[in-house]
């Protein structure tokens, strides 16, 4: 009887493409998303609400796009080796990708999360430089003196 051969491993550059490909993309689109959040003070200006700027809005959707682009490429990597006959499910690198593409969901909700308040209505209601922070900043409208 012929037996049939073992799977071959895959090769060097399938396991560095997967071993640091699927978390650096992960842990680029977190970074990216706070540093969205990071630019959260460019939407007031002197008192008048301008909306996110176009700095917050490239992170924002920077990072999700990478967040999303990590399981689609352990998804094609781990296609591709299965198609070539190679066993990834056996290799240290693909067990390093789930590692940090499991829970990898919580920043990928983060990163959806910031994407949708680009888009939220103006979390101040309309009424510019309202409030008692303001008010007793000595910043008013009317400074005393």
């Amino acid at each position: 009887m012929s037996q049939v051969p073992a799977p071959a491993p895959p090769p060097a550059s399938w396991r560095r493409g997967t071993a640091l490909g699927v978390p650096g993309l992960i842990l680029l689109g977190a970074a990216l998303s706070v540093l969205s959040t990071a630019f959260s003070a460019d939407t007031f200006h002197d008192c008048h609400y301008f909306g996110p700027s176009l700095r917050m809005h490239i992170f924002g959707w920077a990072g999700l796009c990478a967040g999303l682009a990590a399981p689609v490429l352990y998804a094609v990597l781990h296609r591709g080796a299965l198609r070539r006959g190679w066993a990834p499910a056996l290799s240290r690198a693909s067990g390093t990708a789930l590692v940090f593409l499991v829970p990898g969901v919580l920043p990928l909700l983060f990163e959806v999360f910031v994407v949708w308040t680009l888009y939220a209505p103006d979390p101040a209601g309309g009424h510019d430089c309202s409030g008692l922070a303001y008010a007793l900043g000595g910043s008013g409208p009317h400074p005393a003196g």
